[in-house]
């Protein structure tokens, strides 16, 4: 009786695999017995198993091999290891890295190639989101989008909330101001600075970010920098105008980030509690000169207020560097930026004319004290960056890619740089992994569709030959890239 039991229990439970509903695929794929590597909270269980897409969506992804039929691609993933698309936080889309205006109209040919390249070389990299934080219009969102290839492009409309003659207006010639800048908060201190045809209602914190609403953005980009070399003591929000910028984000369901860098900054808007700070902690103003071994009380009173808040940091540590790099003659020799940069363009930016803007910021230092003092910049950005880290900050990938009129801030290739400066200044890996996947796609608001491995969200997926919580290497060691349920090889990737 007892064996015939059993013979009926075993009759039962393969009837039961046999008859388990079968997934009908029009437009799939399926990636087998690959290491899966995703968090919801934060923390990794890393396991081999399955993921099914249909079209550009995750049906399904678990331990149990999946019961398909239909039209899809098989990938066996042995050995290999999928995480979500990386989300790059902080893009600037409308610039020619390197280039001043008069060069993209002297070389309407090296931009054509180089915009083509755009969406290409964040991909290469694994960026299969990012999010423009300057102005952009409505012409380059759709040349952008138009591109065959390309990750997926939110933004902040068509330009930031900046204060009237602020940052970053005070760079643009005043006849072209407020055309460019169209986001601008009135404010009476610049009245007599501003065109008579703009009417203050029409530029309060609730008007301008009603607009930036309208326009399709995701989030409102506002600014605290009083300026630097001859544009200094620029007019600066208040905490008023802020707290206002603050609930109307809000109650228009958008986030708040904000430009500052300095100790100044970080510390009004901690104290305002905005969403963001769109840049790391760099300028320690009266400190700047303590040793970059130790954090001053008031700079850690300001980062344990920003743990308590959890206020996203974007450390942007690729600011510095880029620069930095501009006086080092072999960083335009590096085989990586072949792969993402278009070849002629490579070779202006080795001309006497493409090496304008190096000349222009470092006319009056030579190569050791351009070294030494942005040496010192980072040493404390990479340490107030491993406060953070330690002490559960909400950390969020973010590169400011371009930083400004540079040739060393590339498209993707800056954010594997990113990658490994965070690295270095002591992040745990899975803590940059996150950053760059599930904490950015939470903080903007995505995370219904971005972020991690689950089913319903779309399939922006990264099939890696090394493992990211082990090695830093693996950012670089990409197999193919999956945006929108298309499969790309990496190589197909690379400038031509």
């Amino acid at each position: 009786m007892k064996k015939l039991l059993t013979i009926l229990l075993v009759t039962i439970l393969l009837s039961c695999q046999d008859n388990k509903e079968q997934t009908n695929l029009t437009e799939g794929v399926y990636i087998s017995n690959v290491t899966i590597i995703s968090t919801e909270d934060g923390t990794y269980s890393p396991y081999i198993g399955h993921l099914v897409i249909e079209k550009d969506k995750i049906i399904y992804v678990g331990k149990d091999e999946p019961s398909i039929s239909g039209t899809f691609e098989q990938i066996d993933g042995t050995r290999k290891f999928i995480i979500p698309g990386l989300i790059d936080s902080h893009v600037h889309m409308t610039d020619v890295q390197g280039m001043r205006q008069d060069h993209i109209e002297k070389y309407p040919d090296l931009v054509k190639e180089f915009n083509n390249q755009i969406p290409r070389s964040y991909l290469y990299y694994g960026f299969t989101t990012i999010i423009n934080l300057g102005g952009i219009s409505d012409e380059r969102i759709n040349s952008f989008n138009i591109q065959p290839l390309k990750p997926d492009l939110y933004h902040i409309g068509y330009s930031g909330a900046t204060i009237a003659n602020g940052y970053p207006m005070i760079y643009t010639p005043e006849e072209f101001r407020f055309e460019i800048e169209p986001n601008f908060i009135y404010v009476e201190s610049q009245a007599e600075h501003i065109p008579d045809k703009y009417n203050p209602a029409d530029h309060t914190p609730k008007a301008v970010v009603n607009r930036i609403k309208n326009s399709g953005a995701i989030a409102v980009k506002s600014y605290y920098e009083s300026g630097f070399g001859r544009m200094s003591n620029l007019p600066l929000p208040t905490k008023s105008i802020m707290t206002e910028l603050l609930n109307e984000s809000h109650a228009n369901g958008l986030v708040l980030t904000v430009h500052a860098n300095s100790l100044e900054g970080h510390s009004f808007m901690v104290d305002v509690g905005v969403d963001i700070l769109a840049h790391g902690l760099w300028k320690w103003e009266k400190y700047k000169d303590v040793p970059a071994d130790s954090l001053p009380l008031e700079i850690k009173e300001t980062l344990d207020l920003q743990i308590q808040k959890q206020i996203g940091y974007t450390p942007t540590l690729t600011v510095i560097e880029g620069e930095e790099a501009l006086v080092d003659n072999k960083f335009l020799n590096q085989s990586a930026l072949k792969k993402v940069v278009p070849k002629n363009l490579l070779e202006w930016y080795n001309t006497e004319e493409g090496q304008w803007f190096a000349k222009e910021l470092f006319s009056e230092s030579n190569v050791e004290e351009v070294h030494t003092r942005y040496g010192n910049a980072q040493a404390h950005a990479m340490l107030v960056l491993k406060y953070l880290s330690d002490n559960n900050g909400l950390i969020l990938f973010g590169t400011d890619t371009p930083s400004g009129p540079i040739y060393s801030n590339q498209p993707g290739h800056n954010g594997n740089w990113e990658l490994r400066l965070m690295k270095e200044a002591g992040v745990p890996l899975n803590k940059i992994l996150a950053s760059a996947t599930f904490n950015n796609a939470k903080a903007f608001h995505l995370d219904s569709s971005l972020g991690s491995l689950a089913t319903g969200k779309k399939a922006n997926i990264i099939l890696m030959n090394k493992n990211p919580l082990m090695d830093i290497d693996a950012y670089d060691a990409i197999e193919k890239v999956v945006i929108g349920g298309k499969v790309i090889k990496r190589e197909a990737l690379e400038a031509k």
